[in-house]
């Protein structure tokens, strides 16, 4: 009954679900997919020369630092040029 509400509501506000989003536009989705890594591989290689331990330390808050932007947090956000 929840989902159906949720569902509605979105569809009501002119949205659509993530599921219909994946079912109906395949393509767009692995394009998304596509760019959302490319973005992570230009900042990884941008890391190149780091200690180990300051690497995964930037990498893991760039990565929480791009959930927070989709997210629609307004934290300070890494940039990927550092």
């Amino acid at each position: 009954m929840k989902k159906k509400i949720k569902t509605w509501l979105i569809h009501l506000l002119g949205g659509v679900t993530v599921e219909e989003s994946k079912n109906s536009s395949k393509g767009h989705y692995r394009i998304g997919i596509f760019f959302t890594l490319a973005d992570l591989k230009h900042y990884a290689d941008s890391l190149n020369g780091k200690p180990a331990d300051e690497w995964c330390k930037k990498m893991y808050e760039y990565i929480c630092g791009r959930q927070e932007l989709f997210n629609g947090t307004d934290e300070e956000r890494p940039t990927a040029h550092p």
